[in-house]
């Protein structure tokens, strides 16, 4: 088998596997393929927020606990039939 578990050989410059790799112990991080890594890239990447027009969060105390407020707006890119659920 030829696969590096390096993560380290895939790519320094790329911000999400900068994020992915200081969120996870080190142990677990030497444990991925490239190919997992490339992956987990792709299902990780639709899920990113691309912008909104109004984007507005707040940390309001309440109780003793603190609690966020998040408003966001932007156009409505979803097609019709997804709209509808």
């Amino acid at each position: 088998m030829s696969q590096n578990r390096s993560p380290k050989k895939f790519s320094h410059n790329d911000p999400f596997l900068q994020q992915f790799f200081a969120r996870i112990p080190t142990e677990t991080a030497a444990t991925f393929t490239n190919e997992q890594l490339t992956e987990l890239k792709k299902v990780f990447s639709g899920r990113l927020f691309k912008g909104h027009a109004i984007d507005i969060r707040l940390s309001i105390p309440f109780l003793m606990k603190r609690f966020y407020i998040v408003f966001i707006l932007g156009k409505e890119k979803r097609s019709k039939k997804r709209e509808s659920m």
